[in-house]
């Protein structure tokens, strides 16, 4: 039930979040931020009889986040929507490793950015401006199309999926 509460809550700031990025290349971090923390506490609720793999997996998110935040790897509105993506994820499926996490991890960081790139395309189609290397391209989007998909199936099946 409480999956289901949140994720009502959260589409609908996702949908926001990823409207504003296509528009200002810039979001407000306090509703990831706080729906980052939502979903958190949510995992820990739902990993707390494997403590190890619960501190390992948040850990190794923050690490990421850090990493992400100092070398600029991304717009800082970006860093706190891996945060989110990380948490909805952890609450969607049943993950039983570190190597399924690194893999879930890794293969929505691709979808993202493929997204994104898709989405930049459409955008220089439209503006009639080249896409290349240097072009600013928007990558909440992809993170917001991801994360629907995410809670809409876990919606349909009630919670975590395992």
């Amino acid at each position: 039930m409480i999956y289901i509460l949140l994720g009502i809550v959260t589409i609908p700031v996702l949908i926001f979040l990823g409207i504003q990025d296509i528009r200002e290349r810039m979001i407000y971090a306090f509703p990831a931020l706080f729906l980052s923390g939502l979903w958190c506490a949510l995992s820990v609720k739902i990993y707390w009889d494997d403590p190890i793999l619960l501190a390992s997996i948040w850990g190794m998110t923050i690490a990421f986040y850090s990493a992400f935040r100092v070398i600029s790897f991304w717009g800082a509105g970006d860093s706190d929507m891996f945060l989110l993506c990380v948490g909805v994820m952890m609450c969607t499926f049943r993950i039983t490793s570190i190597v399924q996490y690194g893999f879930f991890v890794c293969a929505s960081m691709v979808f993202t950015q493929l997204i994104a790139l898709l989405g930049g395309w459409i955008e220089s189609l439209i503006k009639k401006k080249k896409l290349n290397r240097f072009s600013d391209v928007a990558v909440v989007p992809g993170f917001s199309v991801l994360m629907v998909i995410w809670i809409a199936v876990g919606i349909v099946r009630r919670g975590v999926i395992i």
